[in-house]
């Protein structure tokens, strides 16, 4: 029923804007173009599946200084958070963190070993746009790729100078500043960017385990993150380089659960990423090569049980691909792509390591208002000798309805994902002869785009088979195993509308996620058709803004409400261990002015308006209502 008002209050709007007539300032939403969905450029709107996009203007006006921060705010995706400054992954379509892939300019990111990255880590400052491609994308960038792709854009320098600088400091010892800088000159064009972060993390909160109840101060929260990033391109017509490196030092405190004391745990994340690309056209062929290596550690110290490990993995990628224009119809791609990685942990059996080699065709196809997508890749992986291979076809299609501004989405796809080092080689529980998951899912939508208004509803379903679950053993420990179903369905809605008002220009955004993810596995059990684990079947976002211009300077205020469904504690579907729905505002004001040929903004933002109690995961608390204060200066084409 939630639903129902929701969308019906979404295509009321739809409506008005279709009969309104255009007024002189009105703001045109032009949808970006985006490669994530085909390896082509093409508008989101235009695309064969659905496609978020939060360009870094966004990011910075929301004070998202992490990736987890901005997907949260305005993405519909849902973040799992182990608590303030913990680690935070994100689901996507009811799948896990490690069945998103997770790319940086077209590259994998994701942790050989761990299957994932901590979204808490990434930092917004190096980013100039991330994208999130729902549904799944195997047939165009391999393994991981059942629920979707995570696909993050590293700054581009234009050639012109651009300067941006920002101080912050807010409540729990949150202090953080970041500086970049880019120019170019002539064909060369080079930018550099550096950032640190610290919060000592120390809120109060209700413990209501105890009894009575009473407040109680975080501990062993504190965290601190230092990063570097650097890029450096060459331009020609026909011809071009571009280069990147950044590196990013992180170390927290990691306070456990909130029921009982911290024991001094703490953990330490390093890594540096190397990566370039070159492309050359000729003719109506365009060849591209991009290459990354990346080496990472995580080291983890439990004064309490003695324990201090390190995990250390390295991973190369290289991805080769040749587009060229075939007729008048289609726009062709063909390519290979092959990697190498290697982990060592103590836990871990030897040294582990992987190859992998993938080739992959793609195609664009026009006839007149039908758009096709077809896409169909091949994986072979080997581990310890062992050959494994994956078939991941996909068919996209989208349908221009006559002179109107509505198109019609629809995809069907394969996807599968590769065990991670720890899944075959952690011992005990490892299992080296695990095979890969795999899924389908089949998807359709509408997407209407009118000058002052963008909207989209969609759905989908999808199983899969072959699921690796961590479970315990006769003997005493937790084993690895292919022994999981799942079914998933669901709905995807959108709305995001800019219109003037006498007081200013008011935007508003509306993201709702409906999603049924459930355990199809053993009919004995009682897990069966129970939903997942920290699975929220329902989920909304909500940006009102309003910016003013008065002369020079330029003023404006955002409230971000955020609604989390029920999320299911236990394999069983009980209700009574179930964490509640909770709804969370934020908000935030700025006042930006023309300062020494730039702009300088100042900017105050707060969490938690309402003040509630609540939590992602169960006992692990999030802070109480905070503010933060941040000054920023941009200087920019």
């Amino acid at each position: 029923m939630r639903f129902c008002f929701v969308w019906a209050g979404l295509l009321g709007l739809l409506t008005l804007n279709a009969v309104a007539q255009p007024v002189p300032d009105t703001t045109y939403l032009l949808p970006p173009v985006t490669v994530t969905a085909t390896r082509t450029p093409v508008q989101a709107a235009a695309a064969p599946a659905r496609l978020t996009v939060l360009e870094a203007a966004t990011l910075r006006r929301l004070g998202a200084d992490t990736v987890a921060d901005a997907l949260e705010a305005q993405t519909g995706v849902f973040i799992r958070r182990y608590g303030a400054g913990g680690l935070a992954s994100m689901s996507l379509r009811g799948t896990g963190a490690s069945q998103t892939a997770v790319l940086l300019d077209g590259l994998r990111l994701t942790d050989p070993q761990l299957g994932q990255l901590d979204l808490a880590l990434l930092p917004s400052v190096l980013l100039d746009r991330a994208e999130v491609m729902h549904g799944p994308a195997s047939a165009v960038y391999g393994s991981d790729a059942l629920g979707g792709v995570l696909h993050l854009r590293s700054y581009r320098p234009t050639g012109a100078p651009a300067v941006r600088a920002q101080l912050a400091a807010g409540a729990f010892g949150d202090r953080a500043t970041s500086a970049l800088v880019a120019h170019g000159v002539g064909r060369w064009q080079g930018a550099a960017a550096a950032e640190w972060r610290q919060a000592d993390g120390a809120f109060s909160y209700l413990n209501t385990t105890t009894v009575p109840a009473r407040s109680q101060r975080r501990t062993n929260a504190d965290r601190q993150q230092g990063t570097l990033f650097g890029t450096l391109a060459y331009t020609a017509p026909a011809h071009s380089v571009r280069l990147g490196a950044w590196y990013s030092d992180a170390e927290r405190g990691l306070p456990g659960l909130a029921t009982t004391p911290a024991t001094g745990e703490r953990q330490w994340d390093r890594s540096l990423r190397l990566w370039g690309q070159t492309r050359v056209q000729a003719g109506a062929t365009a060849a591209t090569v991009k290459t990354l290596v990346q080496r990472s550690s995580l080291r983890y110290l439990h004064p309490g049980l003695g324990v201090d490990d390190t995990g250390r993995t390295w991973t190369a990628a290289l991805d080769a691909e040749a587009q060229r224009v075939l007729g008048r119809r289609w726009l062709a791609g063909t390519g290979l792509a092959a990697g190498l990685g290697t982990a060592r942990h103590p836990s871990l059996q030897d040294e582990a390591r992987d190859a992998r080699l993938g080739a992959f065709v793609h195609g664009t196809g026009q006839y007149g208002p039908l758009l096709l997508y077809p896409a169909l890749r091949v994986d072979a992986y080997w581990v310890d000798g062992v050959r494994r291979t994956a078939l991941s076809p996909r068919l996209g299609a989208n349908l221009r309805l006559g002179a109107s501004p509505l198109r019609l989405k629809a995809s069907l796809g394969r996807a599968f994902r590769m065990p991670t080092f720890n899944d075959r080689f952690w011992q005990p529980g490892g299992d080296p002869t695990l095979q890969p998951e795999r899924g389908w899912m089949a998807d359709a939508g509408v997407h209407g785009a009118w000058p002052r208004l963008q909207a989209e509803l969609g759905v989908y379903a999808g199983r899969v088979r072959d699921q690796i679950v961590w479970q315990p053993t006769d003997a005493g420990f937790w084993a690895a195993f292919n022994n999981q179903r799942v079914q998933l369905r669901g709905l995807e809605a959108s709305l995001r509308t800019e219109r003037p008002t006498p007081l200013g220009v008011a935007a508003l955004a509306l993201t709702y996620t409906l999603t049924d993810a459930r355990d199809r596995s053993d009919p004995t059990r009682r897990s069966y058709n129970q939903p997942l684990r920290y699975v929220p079947l329902e989920q909304a976002t909500v940006r009102l803004g309003l910016t003013r211009t008065v002369g020079p300077t330029q003023l404006g205020a955002d409230l971000l409400p955020r609604y989390v469904g029920r999320r299911y504690v236990t394999t069983d579907g009980d209700r009574r261990q179930a964490l509640d729905p909770f709804v969370t505002v934020d908000a935030g004001a700025f006042i930006a002015a023309p300062f020494r040929g730039g702009t300088l903004t100042l900017a105050v933002d707060v969490d938690n308006l309402a003040d509630r109690p609540y939590a992602v995961i169960k006992d692990y608390p999030l802070p109480p209502r905070h503010a933060r204060v941040r000054l920023l200066f941009d200087l920019s084409p």
